[in-house]
């Protein structure tokens, strides 16, 4: 999600300052890069997997400066007032001894510990139980921000051999292209991409939305082994093997920032 101020073409950016801040976006507490660039002449705003990103151009004024900045924090405090859940990812959950989680209608119970070494670890456990292991190298502000974090890598180490083989399965069906590997990302910023090479990466953000919609978002990628923009080919080959696509866009647009790995913490 990205608000674009003053668009213009310029060759390829260079970072030269950054200054790093927190806003208060009706009651939650976002981490914003403020980052200015050399080449740079438009000023855009977009959220991202870690923070509210404002990229400036490097000569403007202070006065111009200042007034870019304020029209995207407005834009911000506007888009989290009608969406707040475009933010809630940069929101830590409240501190817990310990949290529920459904995964797929299963309730899963997570007990949280500290421990003294420079990493956070998630253990699993018997049944539906694990247990995440909180570094106290980190602040205490950000010790549960990693859980949702650790509860994606959680999910996508068992659910990969799965997906693995339905992108294999609808590969076979629909496009008969060499595919090099798979892999499931905990992003914010795309649902998913494709590569020259082969590599089909989905967000592990997926796994957490109805199984059509999954596949959707399979053959989306899938069919960039044919073509590589977003062209009328493109939309064909979609079409092609799912007619229905444009239902599975549209739940994504409406539905895709809810799908969180944010845990419930138990009283």
């Amino acid at each position: 999600m990205s608000f674009v101020l003053h668009t213009s073409s310029f060759p390829m950016p260079r970072k030269t300052a950054e200054q790093r801040t927190t806003l208060d976006l009706h009651g939650m507490r976002v981490p914003v890069r403020i980052i200015t660039e050399r080449g740079r002449r438009s000023t855009i705003a977009s959220v991202r997997q870690r923070a509210l990103y404002i990229r400036l151009p490097h000569a403007l004024g202070e006065k111009e400066r200042q007034r870019r900045i304020e029209e995207m924090i407005d834009w911000a405090r506007k888009t989290a007032a009608d969406r707040p859940e475009a933010f809630a990812h940069l929101v830590a959950p409240p501190v817990a001894a310990a949290y529920t989680f459904d995964f797929r209608g299963e309730e899963y119970r997570i007990a949280v510990r500290t421990h003294p070494g420079k990493t956070h670890r998630i253990v699993p456990g018997r049944g539906h139980a694990v247990t995440v292991k909180l570094s106290t190298c980190a602040p205490p502000q950000q010790q549960t921000k990693a859980i949702p974090k650790l509860l994606a890598k959680y999910f996508a180490g068992g659910c990969l051999p799965e997906i693995t083989r339905r992108v294999h399965e609808l590969n076979d069906r629909h496009f008969q292209r060499r595919i090099h590997e798979v892999k499931l990302s905990d992003t914010y910023t795309r649902w998913g991409s494709c590569s020259h090479r082969g590599n089909i990466n989905l967000a592990t953000r997926l796994l957490l939305a109805p199984p059509a919609v999954l596949d959707a978002v399979i053959i989306h990628e899938l069919a960039h082994l044919l073509e590589a923009n977003h062209g009328p080919k493109f939309w064909a080959h979609v079409a092609r093997a799912l007619p229905e696509y444009k239902v599975y866009d549209k739940w994504l647009r409406e539905n895709g920032a809810g799908l969180r790995f944010d845990p419930v913490p138990i009283d």
